[in-house]
C-alpha cells in the first residue's frame, strides 16, 4: 500500500470544523478518527498516529482512505467496521 499521506493538509475552515466535531463527539471511534485526522495535519505518520490510538497502522491508513473517498461524512459513520485495532 502507498503512503497516502504525502500532500495531505486540511484547510483553515476545515481544521476548525474537525476540532469541533472532535470536542462535540461521545463515540471513542469516530473521535478517534477525527484526531487522526488532524494528526495527519500535523505531518505524523500513520505509526505515530497508530501508536496513539492503540490501534494498528493499516488501520489508520484505511481512515484515511476512508476520508479521502468520501469526506467527513464517511469518517464519522457508526456503522463502518475498520476500528478493529
Amino acid at each position: 500500500m502507498g503512503h497516502t499521506t504525502v500532500g495531505f493538509t486540511l484547510d483553515t475552515l476545515l481544521r476548525k470544523k474537525v476540532e469541533k466535531l472532535r470536542r462535540k463527539e461521545k463515540d471513542a471511534r469516530i473521535h478517534n478518527r477525527l484526531s487522526a485526522l488532524l494528526w495527519w495535519d500535523e505531518g505524523r505518520s500513520p505509526e505515530d498516529i497508530s501508536q496513539l490510538l492503540g490501534v494498528c497502522s493499516r488501520t489508520v491508513r484505511h481512515w484515511l482512505e476512508l476520508y479521502q473517498g468520501g469526506g467527513l461524512e464517511a469518517l464519522r459513520r457508526l456503522d463502518y467496521k475498520g476500528d478493529l485495532g
